[in-house]
């Protein structure tokens, strides 16, 4: 629709009128590329035909990219970030891990339409790195969270809400891929928060290699 109005525009129009759709239709694409890299990506979970790619990277790195970038889509959010913790040189899949990162923030931000603020918050142990994306918006009811990574499987509060159902339950299997688990709380009206928890041993390069 956005596309549409700019080519019909038969009289001189502003750069800002300009800039708003060229906005509009990024966001467009960009939502359509994540769905097809979620529908891909479940495709070869359910038959095993994906494999991590390990390689030494910057986790903390890449959660700012992934939040830059959702922070381009929807600037009536603010993203509050504590990642100091996160150690560096580790290893991990990049591109499993940007997709897990992409889909809790943007879907925090989605469910989220009158809280603006979103936290991504890491801390680190002996045995475990965790990290939370959390949200102040529409929550979800008990009874959905223990469905909630099955896949194709939406929360009853997200009627009306563009979505698949798949990114979930590919969040889930890149993590517990990685060895690690994922879990959610939520109250309805009130917010919900992601926690990943990986093992902090086999994402230290020198340990990991050693192994």
């Amino acid at each position: 629709a956005a596309a549409q109005r700019l080519c019909r525009s038969t009289t001189n129009v502003s750069g800002d009128y300009v800039h708003e759709k060229a906005g509009v239709i990024r966001s467009a694409v960009v939502r359509m590329v994540d769905l097809m890299e979620s529908i891909l990506a479940s495709g070869r979970l359910e038959t095993g035909q994906i494999t991590l790619k390990r390689s030494e990277g910057d986790l903390k790195a890449l959660l700012v990219t992934c939040c830059d970038r959702q922070h381009h889509l929807s600037r009536s959010h603010l993203f509050h970030l504590d990642l100091e913790a996160i150690p560096e040189g580790l290893t991990f899949d990049r591109s499993a891990m940007e997709q897990v990162f992409t889909n809790l923030i943007s879907n925090a931000v989605k469910y989220s339409p009158n809280a603006p603020d979103i936290y991504v918050r890491a801390r680190v142990d002996e045995k475990t790195l965790e990290i939370a994306v959390a949200d102040r918006g529409i929550g979800m009811d008990a009874d959905d969270l223990p469905k909630l990574f099955q896949p194709y499987y939406r929360a009853r509060s997200a009627t009306g809400i563009a979505g698949t159902g798949i990114g979930l339950n590919v969040v889930k299997q890149v993590v517990e891929l990685h060895g690690g688990t994922v879990e959610v709380t939520s109250k309805l009206g009130k917010g919900t928060t992601f926690i990943i928890r990986l093992p902090i041993g086999s994402l230290l390069s020198d340990q990991h290699v050693a192994a």
